[in-house]
């Protein structure tokens, strides 16, 4: 039996399991805390570099961010020593109204 001859080049082949390789190393983490809606601004939440097993440093290197859902950004990161800290107080009744539970 003649084994089947791929219509495609293998250097086309190699590319692309190079972008593969390249692209599934990269991805986004997510994070999700609680933060008690009487938290005054400055209160720490959490150390974001620490749960993500990455130094402060990489968090820099990496230019880690936050993105608010709404129009308020109310953590704010410290991309140095990835501390997570409240930015704004939070008011439950104006992030969720009456619905119930409020995530």
């Amino acid at each position: 039996m003649k084994p089947m001859k791929s219509e495609e080049p293998l250097p086309g082949r190699a590319v692309s399991l190079i972008l593969l390789l390249c692209v599934s190393g990269m991805r986004a983490e997510t994070a999700r805390y609680s933060v008690p809606e009487e938290a005054e601004r400055g209160s720490f939440v959490a150390n974001i570099a620490q749960d993500l097993g990455l130094t402060g440093e990489e968090l820099l290197t990496r230019q880690a961010r936050l993105v608010p859902e709404g129009a308020k950004q109310y953590l704010q990161l410290n991309q140095r020593t990835g501390d997570l800290v409240v930015r704004e107080q939070m008011d439950r009744e104006e992030l969720c109204g009456q619905s119930e539970p409020c995530l």
